[in-house]
């Protein structure tokens, strides 16, 4: 009889973890997976890889750690705005899943149509509603599985320093969050109801490990926002914390020993879903259907050479706002650039949805220099790092021995100095109009184009794209 890898795998790792064998062991698998962004193209393969290890192990648990949509324009673009992340992870047998903060991307009513049709639960502990819920998340689930074993697992959202998850705010309306390293210790009595505790968690890594050290009495974290591939997990507090990258390219094998119902063992590694042989046949036949959109393979024009990175990819999404009239001048955020590279040779409408899936509209400011100014140092400040690309304005950012942005020095294309006292026609996203902290006395006007349809708009107009090298923000420490 032929054992396969996977269920050596499991052998294994009970080995490791029960060096004296007990009569009363159990082992509880846990898969997870994290960030998918409706990357869909791995899903046949993902589910073979799931009913196998589910064939070698009586007791498997699939779940989500949030950001389940946004990333793909097969899915983004559906009828069913997310549909098929549904349908997918329906077939492919998921638990439950957190809530992600892209989940709100398609905005709360279409969520809810999502949620519904999901049959899994979605998670989230740190939501809190101003009316009646309009969304049916709970902030938790107990499973109780066939061997009387019971899981409890608690889910909880990121949020940014204005109070929201990360996604358009006119999205979170009626919605009120609290830090979930707050929230989660209000938990803590699943730890007394449960024989293991789970953490589904889109906080980030690094905020997962201070959870951790708050509340121990998670037995794992399954972490996600970060897009961490943590390749070796390793505990915290005695709490376990993985994470498995992004794009369903990665799924973490969990293994739990439990000795008369309590855990006295966790381990747990890295899958590469692209190394497992087999595909799923019914998954493939779909995945087929979602893929034959005739509208999105529409070839558009082309990239002469690759055109890569944020500097280069945000140089050409300003550019393609700033055709716009009356726009001079355009701003992108680094978060809002979702692919690494547009390679050499044709560009299809698929590709500018892949890049920009926010359907964030142009909101056309009159902005002065010192406004200007005003938005780049913020933003820069935020992380500490380089955030908006830009279209009619070279600048750079003059930091301090600390880091922090003080200053910026804003020239036009051709290196002369813009007139301090005049007002210049300014587009930035909707995205960073409502979210982002600077200087405007214009309250702003929608131009009522996103803008992924101005980029669409301007390469079919130009055909052939180049912007090899182009780089138009800089960054110089001062004493």
């Amino acid at each position: 009889m032929r054992i396969s890898k996977l269920c050596l795998l499991g052998i294994f790792l009970t080995v490791a973890l029960m060096a004296s064998a007990q009569k009363d062991t159990t082992r509880i698998v846990l898969l997870s997976v994290n960030d998918m962004h409706a990357k869909i193209d791995n899903f046949p393969r993902f589910k073979s890889l799931v009913d196998s290890i589910k064939g070698c192990h009586e007791n498997v648990l699939l779940l989500s750690a949030g950001d389940i949509f946004t990333g793909n324009p097969v899915v983004d673009q559906y009828p069913d705005k997310g549909y098929p992340m549904i349908q997918l992870m329906n077939l492919t047998g998921f638990n439950a899943s957190a809530l992600g903060n892209h989940e709100f991307d398609y905005g709360q009513d279409v969520l809810a149509k999502r949620i519904a049709q999901a049959e899994f639960p979605i998670l989230c502990a740190n939501i809190f509603y101003n009316e009646a819920p309009p969304l049916d998340i709970k902030p938790y689930v107990i499973i109780k599985l066939g061997n009387g074993v019971s899981v409890g697992i608690l889910g909880l959202i990121q949020i940014n320093e204005a109070g929201l998850p990360d996604s358009h705010p006119s999205r979170l309306s009626g919605i009120s969050f609290k830090p979930g390293i707050e929230v989660a210790p209000d938990y803590k009595w699943l730890a007394d109801s449960c024989n293991i505790v789970i953490g589904l968690s889109h906080l980030g890594f690094e905020t997962d490990v201070e959870v951790a050290e708050k509340m121990g009495t998670f037995d794992v974290i399954i972490g996600g926002h970060t897009h961490t591939l943590v390749s070796n997990p390793r505990e915290y507090n005695d709490v376990l914390i993985v994470q498995s990258g992004s794009g369903l390219k990665y799924v973490t094998l969990t293994t739990i020993c439990l000795v008369d119902k309590k855990v006295v063992g966790k381990k747990a590694q890295i899958l590469e879903v692209q190394k497992h042989q087999h595909t799923d046949a019914t998954l493939d036949s779909l995945l087929a259907q979602f893929n034959d959109n005739k509208e999105l393979n529409e070839v558009i024009g082309a990239a002469i050479y690759d055109i890569s990175g944020n500097d280069e990819l945000g140089s050409l999404m300003t550019d393609a706002m700033t055709s716009i009239e009356p726009l001079e001048i355009a701003f992108q955020n680094n978060g809002g650039i979702r692919v690494d590279q547009f390679p050499q040779g044709d560009i299809s409408i698929k590709d500018v949805y892949k890049l920009d899936p926010f359907g964030n509209e142009i909101i056309h400011f009159r902005m002065s220099i010192k406004e200007i100014k005003s938005l780049i140092v913020n933003s820069f400040n935020r992380e500490k790092e380089l955030d908006l690309q830009v279209s009619g304005l070279n600048y750079t950012v003059f930091i301090n021995s600390e880091g922090v942005a003080t200053d910026a020095e804003i020239t036009l294309p051709d290196g002369s100095t813009p007139d301090e006292a005049r007002l210049f026609e300014t587009g930035l996203s909707s995205y960073i109009a409502s979210s982002y902290t600077f200087d405007h006395a214009d309250e702003g006007t929608s131009l009522y184009t996103i803008t992924a349809q101005s980029l669409i708009n301007y390469i079919k107009k130009n055909k052939a794209i180049e912007y090899k090298g182009v780089k138009r923000a800089f960054v110089k420490q001062v004493e």
